[in-house]
């Protein structure tokens, strides 16, 4: 240990005396070092981080399939078969997703919600952090209705209030009381499928009866937990089967339609997956642009520092000795550009962040945390060994005799130092094309895309989702009226026959996608 820290401070004081080789070496590694844990802090929050749910690897998400869309919402009389004749699921639970109007206690405000089966939490092994969760009697008819709130509407709307569990909320006109608050780590949202587009915030219990096995519509996301002797595969072996007896069964609904699981870690990052591991990748070259470029450095500053190595050496230092120390200069200046990187990382990750379309994944909880410092700490020391390896083993192969002769003509360093040189270029041109090339390509891409004529002038159009109050509008006729209302509101005039309004396809298209 004592050894090392004389290298350690030999390396300070020598990295001190070449002020401008040091600020340069630093910004190359800063940079490298910097993207490298930037990307990683993502990678590590959407693909690796532990989902916060029992057993996650467990977790599935079971859509029906059609030849046109592979993870299509469910039907609930299928949901309730596929409940009954699997046996590689410990329990299935559905949800549904809406938005709800809470008034009272503030402006009235729309509430990303979801209705779900009552065995949800339990399924996915999460407890609440204030009260409880539903239990099977919540969803019963003759029973109060209540609901289970999300941490972070607790915090904003109801200021953490510690007694808000038996509060009673107006929701969609009708009373609900407050059972439950979950804890602040707790996110449910399966984007795929669902019509608010947002994470829930409130959930109401839900109950299958035997009324919904009408075999209409397809509205429902359904997750399920495979058995622990069960694998994926068996799985997803039975469900196809079951998928082809309905088929057989219902042909007039279930006709060319079958049954998809999917992982649920999959099923939330399936789509930035490649993306982040191509980044990912991407960022590793520059690291290794950045490391040749010190590389190159540290030989040209080896070949001037060959005189100071053969006193070393003619005094009594083993060769050994001085590509120690060597290499303990380099990781100190990588530990230095690893620390300035950090800095950069941490606003590269919010500039991420901020950057990153919401619809894509929840990126709000990307965060520098331990494991990001880990990686940044071993990226680091292993920069230092990689760029410093090569110009230590090099510097520490000299003439003792010639290198100590004053005015030694070797003062640029011998063939084979400029031999490595030149392979630290042909290297980092190497990486830098194949960088421009994969931007091209990127670039292109984007732009073909952006040409695409989507078949309509988009130009100054505007889209919006209405959600009624199913309390309000409980059948198709009042939701016709009022869809009805509100486009002759507007000075338009209606031709199509009540029995088929035009005013339901929007619904149709969501609740009854096929």
């Amino acid at each position: 240990m004592e050894t090392l820290w004389q290298d350690l401070r030999y390396g300070a004081r020598m990295l001190s005396k070449s002020p401008g080789f040091t600020l340069v070496a630093m910004i190359a590694l800063a940079l490298g070092i910097g993207a490298n844990t930037a990307i990683f802090s993502v990678v590590n929050a959407v693909l690796l981080r532990a989902l916060p749910f029992r057993d996650a690897d467990k977790l599935v998400v079971v859509w029906e399939k059609s030849r046109k869309n592979d993870q299509n919402v469910v039907n609930p009389a299928n949901f309730m078969d596929w409940s009954e004749q699997n046996s590689a699921f410990t329990e299935m639970a559905a949800i549904f997703d809406r938005n709800a109007v809470m008034v009272g206690d503030g402006e009235p405000e729309e509430i990303p919600s979801q209705f779900a089966t009552t065995n949800l939490f339990s399924m996915l092994g999460v407890e609440a952090l204030l009260g409880r969760t539903f239990l099977p009697d919540d969803a019963k008819p003759d029973q109060p209705r209540v609901v289970v709130l999300s941490y972070g509407l607790w915090q904003r709307r109801f200021g953490g209030d510690p007694k808000i569990i038996g509060r009673k909320l107006n929701i969609n006109r009708a009373e609900a009381t407050v059972i439950g608050v979950m804890p602040a780590g707790f996110k449910w949202h399966i984007k795929k499928g669902s019509l608010t587009a947002k994470a829930a915030e409130m959930w109401s219990p839900w109950v299958i009866t035997n009324e919904m096995r009408t075999r209409h519509g397809r509205f429902m996301t359904v997750a399920a937990r495979i058995k622990p002797d069960v694998t994926l595969e068996q799985a997803k072996a039975e469900m196809n089967a079951i998928g082809a007896r309905l088929e057989e069964q219902y042909k007039d609904f279930n006709a060319d339609w079958g049954v998809n699981v999917v992982p649920l870690r999959t099923q939330f990052t399936g789509e930035l997956r490649p993306a982040l591991l191509v980044l990912l990748g991407a960022v590793g070259f520059v690291l290794l642009i950045a490391c040749a470029n010190v590389a190159n450095l540290l030989l040209a500053r080896a070949a001037a520092r060959q005189k100071e190595m053969a006193v070393r050496a003619a005094i009594g230092a083993a060769r050994w000795r001085i590509v120690r120390q060597l290499l303990t200069e380099s990781v100190l200046l990588a530990a230095i550009g690893g620390a300035a990187g950090l800095m950069l990382a941490w606003w590269g990750t919010d500039l991420l962040v901020s950057l990153s379309p919401r619809e894509l994944a929840d990126l709000q909880q990307v965060k520098i945390s331990l494991p990001v410092l880990g990686f940044t700490l071993a990226v680091s020391l292993l920069t230092g060994i990689i760029f410093g390896m090569a110009p230590a083993f090099e510097a520490a192969r000299f003439n003792l005799h010639e290198s100590l002769k004053e005015g030694s003509k070797n003062i640029g360093g011998g063939k084979r130092s400029n031999r490595l040189r030149g392979a630290f270029v042909i290297v980092e041109i190497a990486l830098a094309l194949v960088l421009l090339v994969g931007a091209g390509l990127l670039v292109r891409s984007f732009w073909r895309l952006q040409s695409v004529d989507p078949g309509f002038n988009a130009k100054n159009l505007l889209t919006m989702r209405i959600s009624l109050p199913m309390r309000k509008y409980d059948n198709d006729r009042k939701r016709i009226d009022f869809f009805r209302q509100a486009v002759d509101g507007q000075g338009h005039t209606v031709t199509q026959e009540p029995s088929k309004p035009a005013y339901i396809d929007a619904r149709k298209a969501l609740l009854d996608t096929r």
